[in-house]
C-alpha cells in the first residue's frame, strides 16, 4: 500500500521575467512543484489549496493525470487565483517581486476532511502559519514527519505563529538567508542550533547553487547541487527540492537518519530539473530514468555510499 502524503500549500499563476524571456500567468505554486516532484515516486499524493473563478480547468485535469488528489482544492466563486510576479536578474539568484495578488488566498480556511486526516507525511508548504498551525490541528494523527516551509515575509511579519508551528514539526527547510534572519545570528552553525531548540529534529538548509546541508543532532550532512548547464527558471527549485525529499522518504518502510540523508540527494536533483524551463513544465514529463542519472551523478560528487 502506498504511503499517503499530504501537501498543504499555494496554487498559483505566476508571471516570471529573467535574462531570457518574459512568461504570463504560468501554472505555478509551492503545492503544484511539491505535488508534481513527488508524482515521480510510488506514493499517494493529495493538495489542499484554493484557486479562483480564473482557474483554468486543464491544470487540475494534468495534476489528475499525474496521480495527484485534487479533491481537497476548494474554487471560489468569488475571487481569482493567487498571483505572483517576479523578476530575476543578470546572476539567476537576485530576484525582486514585482506584483503579488493574494486574492482567493485572503479566504482560504483549509478543511481537512476524514480521507486526508491521516497522512505518513505532512508539508506544510510555503504559507501564512497561521493556516499552516489550522491545518496541523485538523490532522488527527501524528503524520511519520512533518515538514515545513517558510520564506522571509513569514519571518518578518508573523514571528509568534511562526515560531508555533517551527515547534510542531519536524524538519524544517529553509535557505541560509533565512536561517539567519530567523535567528538573528551570524553563522548558520549558530542559527541551525537555535532553530533545533525550537522544536525541529532535522533542520535543511538549502544554499542555492551550492547544495543543501541537513543538520540533526550536532552532526550535519551536506549535498552539492546537480551543476544544470542553464539555469532558466529558478522560481520553485525549492518546493521541487521539498517534493523530491518526501516522495523518496515516502517509498520508504521506514524513516531513518540514513534514508533521510539519501532523500536529501534526490531532493537536490528533483530541485535541479525545474530551473531548466519556466514553470513546471520540466517535471510534467520527467523519465524515471533521467531522475536516477541525476541521483547516481549527485551520489558519486558526495562519496555517500563511503560514508
Amino acid at each position: 500500500m502506498s504511503s499517503k502524503l499530504l501537501v498543504v500549500g499555494t496554487i498559483a499563476y505566476d508571471t516570471i521575467q529573467t535574462p531570457y524571456a518574459k512568461v504570463d500567468k504560468i501554472f505555478g505554486g509551492s503545492a503544484t512543484h511539491i505535488a508534481l516532484a513527488s508524482s515521480k515516486f510510488n506514493l499517494d499524493c493529495s493538495i489542499i489549496s484554493i484557486v479562483g473563478n480564473d482557474f483554468e480547468k486543464k491544470y487540475l485535469d494534468l495534476l489528475r493525470e499525474k496521480g495527484i488528489n485534487t479533491s481537497g482544492i476548494s474554487i471560489s466563486k468569488k475571487g481569482k487565483t493567487f498571483q505572483w510576479s517576479g523578476q530575476y536578474f543578470s546572476d539567476m539568484k537576485t530576484r525582486k517581486t514585482i506584483d503579488t495578488q493574494l486574492n482567493v488566498l485572503e479566504e482560504f480556511e483549509p478543511k481537512v476532511i476524514t480521507e486526508f486526516s491521516n497522512p505518513d507525511i505532512l508539508v506544510l508548504a510555503n504559507l501564512h502559519p497561521e493556516i499552516q498551525i489550522d491545518t496541523l490541528n485538523q490532522i488527527r494523527k501524528k503524520p511519520k514527519l512533518i515538514v515545513l516551509d517558510t520564506m522571509n515575509f513569514w519571518i518578518e511579519n508573523f514571528r509568534s505563529p511562526l515560531n508555533k508551528i517551527i515547534s510542531m514539526v519536524d524538519v524544517i527547510s529553509i535557505n541560509d538567508e533565512e536561517a539567519l534572519m530567523l535567528t538573528g545570528e551570524n553563522s548558520i552553525t549558530k542559527a541551525v542550533k537555535k532553530i533545533i531548540n525550537m522544536g525541529p529534529e532535522f533542520v535543511i538548509v538549502k544554499e542555492g547553487h551550492k547544495g543543501a546541508s541537513l543538520f540533526y543532532n550536532e552532526k550535519s550532512f551536506f549535498v552539492p547541487s546537480f551543476p544544470v548547464k542553464e539555469v532558466i527558471d529558478p522560481t520553485g527549485a525549492g518546493d521541487s527540492f521539498i517534493g523530491g525529499f518526501v516522495g523518496y522518504l515516502a517509498e520508504q518502510d521506514q524513516i531513518s537518519i540514513e534514508s533521510i540523508k539519501k532523500a536529501l540527494i534526490y531532493a537536490c536533483a528533483m530541485g535541479s530539473f525545474i530551473v531548466e524551463k519556466f514553470g513546471s513544465e520540466n517535471l510534467i514529463n520527467l523519465p524515471a530514468e533521467s531522475i536516477k542519472l541525476r541521483v547516481n551523478a549527485i551520489k558519486e560528487m558526495t562519496k555517500f555510499e563511503n560514508q
